[in-house]
């Protein structure tokens, strides 16, 4: 049934490409008619347009989820009181951008809907019992009737949104309200939550990189092979989310309504975290060097989206100055793009340590390969540590002192000059150490100390990239 479902050209490329074994086998078997017109679309170079559809829908779902919402913990013990007036707004401002994508890919092309009787006819032929709503098939036959009852939905909803500004304030009640109204609803535009459904799709998501491919079939495991792929095109689909924050940023565009958007990352790297713990960290075959890299990978992931999040973000939908609402976005945006490019050269350094980033990211600064290096070479005297931690037998100092040395050699000059006071002060506590506990004790702050600094890598390098281009 899946390859039934395929467009041609991705037929034509059978067993060739591993991104493409590995989006078949996610895709859920779908009505022929989705498939039909989603081959149409494309055939019209309107993709673009259905995927910032889909993006704008699902960030909308997300911003009405309060884990999701850029809120610092304070205002989330206060959401009874709260005003989420910004937060409709920027939503009505969303379902905007929705009704501009709909109403983009429904443009008539002539005769190339289906009707009645194509529809019955597809229907017959599949090899399954008919959809027992029969009512819903009925009233939404092509993905079109589908579009054309969203389009009523964000109507409706933005009459909602308009109708509450008589109010001096908008509870969290009618907020969470009219997010659930939106989810019901959306439910029920047929096709549209067939798309919604889908993790990937082959139009989007078909990573064409020999140099990812040849290192993928170096995999000898089928299922760590495949979950690499995974890793590989959910990051890859975060870039492609960013990419439409960063059409905005470039046009100088409003940009408080991106909002959804991070609210959709945010979402999307919780589900990735997930996923790493399940099949990388928590499993065995996946490889010393594979758990490691999903470790770093998903504590940069979860430390950039909080930083975004609950600091960077925060207030930027009530804030009324458009040169703080730019940077706050450009920052977050920068942040996670960094985030998300060094997790993809992690993931792929762990299987092949020549592979060079620049294959994939040839804009890469050297300040951002740098920091990157910095940052795995922290990682790994991280996890060295908690090794030692783990082994509870007496520590030899000796061992530990030669490994810091080792670090010092290697990446010490990377480090700038006022953190080298802080480092030497905990490599002298442990090499002066008197005693089994004063050493545990010493090791578990100093690994304390790392984890802030690979924050501050991460923070700096982004920084430093913006100022050289600015």
């Amino acid at each position: 049934m899946i390859g039934r479902t395929m467009p041609p050209e991705a037929k034509n490329l059978g067993g060739q490409n591993l991104f493409l074994d590995t989006l078949r086998s996610e895709i859920l078997a779908g009505s022929e008619n989705l498939t039909a017109w989603i081959r149409q679309i494309q055939s019209q170079d309107s993709i673009d347009t259905l995927f910032q559809l889909e993006t704008w829908i699902k960030g909308i779902r997300a911003f009405f989820d309060l884990d999701h919402l850029p809120m610092m913990e304070g205002e989330r013990n206060e959401i009874v009181t709260r005003s989420f007036n910004p937060e409709l707004r920027i939503v009505k401002e969303a379902i905007v951008v929705c009704e501009a994508c709909a109403c983009a890919i429904t443009k008539p092309v002539g005769d190339e809907q289906l009707e009645f009787e194509e529809f019955i006819e597809v229907q017959m032929r599949k090899d399954r019992v008919l959809d027992f709503q029969v009512s819903r098939i009925v009233e939404q036959l092509t993905p079109g009737d589908s579009v054309s009852q969203l389009l009523e939905l964000l109507n409706d909803i933005r009459i909602m949104i308009d109708a509450s500004k008589k109010q001096p304030t908008s509870s969290y009640q009618l907020f969470s309200s009219i997010g659930r109204c939106f989810n019901r609803e959306l439910k029920n535009c047929r096709y549209i939550d067939m798309l919604m459904s889908q993790r990937f799709r082959i139009q989007y998501d078909l990573i064409d990189s020999k140099p990812l491919t040849n290192i993928l079939r170096s995999i000898s495991d089928d299922s760590v092979r495949r979950n690499v792929a995974l890793v590989l095109l959910y990051l890859f689909r975060f870039l492609k989310y960013l990419k439409i924050i960063s059409a905005d940023l470039k046009k100088d565009r409003p940009l408080q309504h991106n909002l959804v958007i991070f609210s959709l990352l945010h979402e999307g790297m919780e589900n990735l975290n997930g996923f790493l713990k399940t099949k990388f960290v928590k499993a065995r075959e996946a490889g010393r060097s594979l758990r490691s890299a999903a470790e770093l990978i998903g504590y940069s992931m979860k430390t950039e989206s909080q930083r975004v999040l609950e600091r960077e973000l925060v207030f930027i939908s009530r804030e009324t100055d458009a040169a703080k609402i730019f940077a706050k976005i450009e920052n977050s945006h920068g942040l996670l793009r960094n985030c998300f490019q060094s997790c993809i050269v992690t993931c792929v350094q762990s299987i092949d340590q020549t592979f060079d980033g620049s294959a994939v990211f040839p804009s890469r600064t050297d300040r951002l390969v740098t920091g990157e290096k910095l940052r795995q070479d922290l990682w790994d005297l991280r996890q060295w540590l908690l090794a030692v931690l783990e082994n509870k037998e007496n520590h030899d100092s000796t061992i530990i002192i030669e490994r810091l040395a080792s670090f010092k050699d290697a990446s010490h000059k990377s480090l700038m000059y006022r953190d080298w006071a802080e480092f030497e002060s905990f490599t002298d506590a442990l090499a002066t150490s008197g005693n089994f506990i004063e050493t545990r004790t010493c090791i578990r702050k100093f690994i304390s100390y790392l984890e802030a600094l690979i924050q501050e890598v991460s923070k700096r390098s982004i920084f430093g990239e913006k100022q050289l281009n600015s």
